[in-house]
């Protein structure tokens, strides 16, 4: 089980590396590409393609879908920006490029969940994509960012075809991605002066961050980009691949995720620097809870028998559990009615009197941060999977000790590794 997992991951990341320096030599920028942007977490054109490049195929019905998908909502999304205050006029400037929803904002003043600092205090000015399109009546020190669902306007998508048209590759240029990363160049443009700047981000390797980092050393080569790995370590993270834009620091919080990025995904050590979580202060307590992913990619049914054979060969304490599900999918049709299914099992389960009720965490699909959190305050947590890129590989991490109960179904205990180093003192501006 171990090696067909190991072969599966290792030989991807060598797969995707090739597909990329070819798309470098054709004069494809792979940090904006939403063909290379390589994620395992949520459907897009990239998860399709990384799924083609892993099965040595050119096409499917899912490629085709999201293909279509960025060319078509060229036409339908619409990308404003609000000048709140504008920059400061100071030496020393600290800009964070973050994301904010309505919960962020209190008597017009913004908090950053992040790096944990809020926009009276005048050391920082954000930059920030509105989640939800809240606009607050008044704010400071910020821009905000919208992206605003319309009618589909072909209009407008002629006209940006008549822009692209000619461009030697074509549809890494023609997409609703491009289309965003666009915008967020125009608002570095407008609004940044040409002195000097600190660039804070919450990374994740999304094109349209990688646009506000290219767009900054555009305005000024001296400017100083650090980048915060927010997210607790998943188990393959090809998302996170250097793709070779001039970054200072990136900032990761357990010196297991530094070695994993410097040995697979090509980061040099200069860059890669461990420091104690800004994010989070402490790890909430993991035990009897359910959790979703963010997007379920995976055949339903078969994550679901997966979950019955669990609870026949493990006795869990279901009547206590509860299931989380990611806070931006609530509402999702697809998560809620998965959710319902899952209570049925649970309401037609066997009960057996057992003295011992076992309270570990149970996770279904891409785990995100959630499994390694789990193993840290748990020692032990169970996967439902059906994808060999979500499952933990012990080449990659050889501290989680890695077990299969069933085909699609998988234990993982870790007992001393840290994988968030946490510290109540830390501060960003302990950094810059």
């Amino acid at each position: 089980m171990n090696n067909e997992i190991n072969y599966v991951q290792l030989s991807l990341i060598k797969k995707s590396q090739k597909y990329l320096k070819n798309c470098e030599r054709k004069g494809i920028n792979i940090a904006l590409s939403p063909f290379c942007d390589l994620t395992t977490w949520i459907n897009s054109l990239g998860y399709q393609k990384l799924h083609l490049i892993n099965k040595n195929k050119l096409l499917s019905l899912g490629y085709i879908r999201y293909f279509f998908s960025e060319i078509i909502n060229i036409g339908r999304f619409k990308f404003d920006y609000y000048v709140y205050n504008g920059l400061p006029n100071k030496k020393k400037i600290n800009i964070i490029y973050s994301y904010s929803w309505k919960k962020n904002f209190k008597k017009g003043i913004f908090f950053d969940d992040y790096f944990k600092v809020n926009s009276e205090d005048k050391n920082f000015f954000f930059i920030l994509n509105s989640v939800d399109g809240f606009l607050p009546k008044k704010a400071k020190n910020c821009i905000i960012i919208t992206r605003t669902k319309t009618f589909f306007n072909p209009i407008f998508i002629f006209h940006y075809l008549s822009r692209k048209i000619f461009y030697k590759n074509f549809f890494h240029e023609f997409n609703s991605t491009n289309i965003f990363n666009e915008f967020v160049n125009k608002v570095v443009q407008n609004e940044f002066q040409d002195k000097r700047v600190n660039i804070l981000i919450p990374f994740e390797n999304r094109p349209h961050q990688n646009a506000f980092i290219l767009a900054s050393n555009s305005k000024n080569n001296k400017n100083r980009i650090i980048c915060y790995l927010h997210n607790m370590p998943w188990p393959f993270q090809l998302d996170m691949i250097y793709k070779k834009i001039k970054i200072d620091k990136l900032l990761v919080c357990s010196d297991i995720q530094k070695k994993v990025f410097i040995k697979n995904y090509l980061w040099p050590k200069k860059i890669v620097q461990t420091i104690s979580s800004l994010r989070f202060k402490t790890l909430k307590n993991r035990k009897k809870t359910i959790f979703l992913p963010f997007d379920l990619t995976e055949d339903n049914e078969k994550l679901l028998d997966g979950f019955k054979v669990l609870i026949s060969k493990v006795f869990f304490d279901l009547d206590n559990y509860k299931i989380s599900i990611h806070p931006l999918k609530v509402f999702a049709k697809d998560h809620i009615n998965f959710k319902k299914k899952l209570l049925e099992i649970v309401k037609n389960s066997k009960k057996k009197n057992f003295k011992t009720k076992n309270t570990d965490p149970i996770i279904f699909s891409h785990p995100g941060g959630t499994a390694t959190e789990c193993l840290q305050v748990c020692k032990s947590t169970y996967h439902i999977t059906t994808d060999k890129l979500h499952v933990f590989s012990k080449k990659i991490w050889n501290s989680i000790k890695i077990s299969r109960i069933d085909r699609n179904v998988y234990k993982y205990v870790s007992k001393n590794t840290k994988f968030l180093i946490l510290d109540k003192k830390n501060s960003i501006k302990n950094l810059i």
